[in-house]
């Protein structure tokens, strides 16, 4: 069988760690290529083919329209039996584009369903995703807005860590994201800002990220009295994983959030707000703390509680079971996906 991926560019992403997971596995027992729009970094490693389409040539008001006619004709060539396309965008130009031809048609959703603002743009995906042989996302709570796709499934992302023996951990309080608004980072100061800073008092606090709003939560920060260490991009967090204590997750949506099982894997208490994500893939009091809602007040309650209790935290972390997320069984769930709309 001849599958294909497509992605609107090769960066550093979950979707981009799923297309690396379904490029090896399925290469294995399939002819396997993955198309791209945009740019390739080069993080990770595609296997079978790789092929770029420049969609974007002439950025201009007929470029909206022929990129359609463009993935059309080259997918009418390459001629998949399945194409696996990733985010809402890609979803969209990849359905309007195989109108009647034969390829199945899988659409990946890695946003939680409500991450996209405009109402016009998200009619206009709840309206494509009806013509999707497959809809894939990553929480019950997309699953439930998706109750009008016909076939919609819950398929994780994968994890590529398994649990770590760690003994010794500093008094290191880590968050790991994009410095952008949707990661609720001025959430995060104002909570910390909130607790004592007795409490605060021997322990480090590094958030490992960049991007637009650094300067403004460097100044922020400081402003707040904040002793906060702000690394920018760590492509390699695993040393960090193993020195942190505690993980906190401010954001304000998240659809999955990997680092809440990449921080597992290493024996960290995991912390977060109550998004999709976490909702999915916590277990509140259990093997994390999640806060109530998403104000510096609750997310500021469950940073003091984990803090004092060291108990507490010890069977957080004793409680942790991460076999659903490993890659090999996400590759396996993938793989029954397929031969279902094989036989289809």
């Amino acid at each position: 069988m001849k599958i294909m991926l497509v992605i609107s560019a090769l960066r550093n992403g979950g979707a981009e760690r799923v297309v690396e997971l379904l490029s090896r596995e399925f290469s294995k027992n399939h002819q396997v290529e993955t198309l791209y729009f945009e740019e390739n970094l080069n993080l990770y490693k595609i296997s079978g083919k790789i092929t770029h389409l420049n969609i974007y040539e002439n950025r201009n008001f007929l470029n909206k329209f022929s990129k359609f006619f463009k993935i059309r004709a080259y997918i009418k060539r390459a001629n998949p039996d399945i194409i696996i396309s990733f985010m809402d965008q890609t979803n969209i130009n990849l359905i309007i584009s195989t109108i009647f031809l034969k390829p199945k048609i899988i659409a990946t959703e890695h946003l939680s369903h409500d991450a996209l603002k405009s109402q016009i743009w998200r009619k206009i995906r709840d309206f494509s995703y009806r013509f999707c042989d497959a809809l894939v996302v990553l929480s019950n709570i997309d699953k439930k807005y998706y109750s009008f796709v016909k076939n919609c499934k819950i398929i994780y992302n994968p994890l590529y860590i398994k649990s770590q023996n760690i003994i010794k951990k500093e008094k290191l309080i880590l968050s790991v994201g994009r410095l952008e608004p949707i990661k609720g980072y001025n959430l995060y100061l104002d909570a910390l800002a909130l607790i004592d800073k007795n409490l605060l008092n021997g322990y480090k606090i590094i958030i490992a990220g960049d991007g637009s709003e650094r300067k403004k939560l460097e100044l922020m920060a400081r402003n707040l009295g904040l002793g906060i260490k702000f690394v920018g991009h760590v492509s390699e967090l695993d040393e960090l994983y193993k020195r942190a204590e505690i993980l906190v997750l401010p954001s304000l949506s998240e659809a999955f959030g990997n680092v809440l099982n990449e921080a597992g894997a290493y024996g960290v208490v995991r912390i977060s707000t109550p998004t999709a994500g976490a909702l999915e893939i916590l277990r509140d009091e259990v093997d994390a703390l999640i806060a109530k809602d998403f104000s510096p007040q609750a997310l500021s309650r469950v940073i003091i509680k984990a803090i004092k209790d060291e108990n507490l935290r010890v069977n957080l972390v004793k409680n942790i079971n991460l076999y659903r997320f490993l890659a090999e069984n996400i590759a396996l769930k993938w793989e029954e996906l397929i031969k279902e709309l094989k036989g289809q």
